[in-house]
This record gives structure tokens, sequence and C-alpha cells, in this order.
């Protein structure tokens, strides 16, 4: 599957559409607002329209706002634009293959991504390289599969909407993927909602710090 070109066509409707799952954003944002305050740089994994990236931006000193889709960037820099923030920079970028030095930034957030990604293991170990020895990854993540009737709406979801959950993670399987990608999770936290959050904050392992100082080669898409 082509994943820019799916995101492509959801770019113009995307706002109403998750509407629908945002009961527990304002929480994200408050949390976001506290783990992120005062970072100098701050990667954003998936932006989309920018459901959090203005947020992101009033507490951090820099944002890079990235997606796959080149045309949720272009809705992106017109909100951007029109709220005239100057601290944010929106590209267009794949997680599997950031344009990042390594080290170059002290947070990584990623919001509603990893469950639909094909690959997240692959992505969470870009996020690791990029990061800075003291940097954080703050990471919420639908819940699809935390009980029964969660993992039987998804699929149902998965066969008539474009939203389908690659993984359909518990807070433990959340956390477990996180930790073999090369974090240490500092906390979890679920949010209510249609599909729960797990609010998930983590800083790079030591044993990780240790592999990204001998410089290994980036991953190729």
């Amino acid at each position: 599957m082509n994943e820019s070109r799916t995101w492509d066509a959801l770019a113009r409707r995307y706002d109403t559409i998750v509407r629908v799952f945002a009961q527990s954003y304002p929480a994200i944002r408050e949390r976001l607002a506290q783990d992120l305050d005062g970072r100098a740089r701050v990667l954003e994994i998936a932006a989309g329209t920018g459901q959090f990236t203005l947020d992101i931006a009033r507490v951090a000193t820099r944002v890079v706002a990235t997606d796959i889709s080149p045309r949720m960037i272009e809705r992106l820099s017109v909100a951007v634009d029109e709220a005239d923030v100057e601290n944010v920079e929106a590209e267009t970028m794949s997680a599997y293959q950031l344009d990042a030095e390594r080290g170059s930034f002290d947070a990584v957030f990623c919001a509603n991504a990893l469950h639909v990604m094909e690959h997240p293991e692959r992505a969470l170990r870009e996020f690791a390289r990029v990061l800075a020895p003291d940097g954080l990854l703050v990471a919420p993540t639908f819940l699809h599969g935390v009980d029964g009737a969660r993992r039987a709406l998804s699929r149902a979801l998965s066969v008539v909407s474009p939203f389908v959950a690659h993984t359909r993670f518990s807070e433990g399987t959340l956390r477990a993927l996180v930790e073999r990608s090369g974090f240490m999770v500092e906390r979890c936290e679920q949010l209510p909602g249609l599909f729960p959050i797990g609010y998930l904050v983590a800083t790079v392992s030591v044993k990780q710090d240790q592999v990204r100082d001998r410089g290994p080669a980036r991953p190729q898409s």
C-alpha cells in the first residue's frame, strides 16, 4: 500500500473525520504542554493537518512538523500561516526515513499514528536515532486492542473506512513495542474514548544510546 497516497486522499476531510475520536484530545494537549515545555527542538511525526502542532509550538522553541502526505502538509502550512506562528517548519517526510541528523531533536511527538503504520517498530527506531541522549518520546496512541468489543469495532472500521489499524494495541503491547525499539517507558496512561488512547512517554534506553554512538547506518526505505 502507498501510505502517502492513502493520506493524501483523506486530507480534505481529515479534520471532520477525526472529531469522532477526539474525546481525549484536550487531555493530550494538557499533558503535552507539560511534557514538552521548554524543549528547544521538537520533531512532530504524522502531524496531519495540525491537531496538536500549534499546542506544541506554544511551549517549544522550534517545531519541525512532518507528515508522509504532501496534501496534509499543505493544509498544515495554511493553518500555521493563518495563526501567524513563526517557530514551525512543515515538511513532507516519512517516519521510516527521517531527514534529520542523529541526536538532533530534544523531543519527538507522534500522536495517534503508530497503530496505522505498517511498520511501527521501524519508525520507532528512527525516532530513537534522531533523539538527543536526554530526549523524550511522547506517543499518544489509539488502543484498538484494549478489549474484545474494541477489537471487533476496529476490524469493522478497517473494512468500511480508510482508517486501517495495522496493530491493535493494548497498553501492554504498546509498552512492549516501544521498549523493543530502544526506549525505556517512563509512563503510559490510558485516556478514555471510543477507542482509548495510551498516552506514552519514554526516553532512549542506555543500550540504544550505546548502539547509536557506534554509528549504525540509517535505515533505507
